[in-house]
């Protein structure tokens, strides 16, 4: 019996290891991402979605970059990007709805048009102010 639970007890935290080297390549990696995108402002975020992908995606935390050239918001999990080049956003916008979710609080909805193709997404962040003045 005391045999059992040693090897449980072992089990778990090697469990328990291999889940924080886990997580920490995990948090290098999105640090790694945030400073490929050459930060001028950053803020932790929440993607609501982007448009052209539909209803049916994920929401992820992550962080949203605005760079010299480029708007980025790097996803935690699942590992993702969402790259918008500065000079094709058109618009900004808040908005307590989108994708037909609905939030409690206002999201910032940033539209672009690349290569003639319009798509927009959602994020909500602290400061929204803030962001739609970097952005304009």
């Amino acid at each position: 019996m005391v045999e059992i639970l040693l090897i449980v007890v072992a089990v778990v935290l090697l469990g328990l290891l291999a889940l924080r080297t886990k997580a920490r390549s995990v948090r290098q990696r999105h640090r790694r991402r945030i400073a490929a995108a050459e930060p001028e402002h950053s803020a932790a975020a929440n993607l609501i979605g982007v448009a052209s992908e539909g209803k049916l995606q994920i929401r992820g935390l992550g962080t949203l970059v605005l760079g010299r050239t480029h708007l980025v918001f790097v996803q935690l999990l699942p590992e993702r990007e969402v790259v918008v080049p500065r000079d094709a956003i058109t618009s900004t916008r808040t908005t307590r709805h989108f994708l037909g979710k609905t939030t409690g609080s206002d999201l910032l909805v940033v539209t672009w048009d690349l290569n003639g193709l319009a798509d927009a997404a959602a994020f909500a962040v602290q400061d929204l102010e803030t962001w739609r003045e970097k952005l304009a």
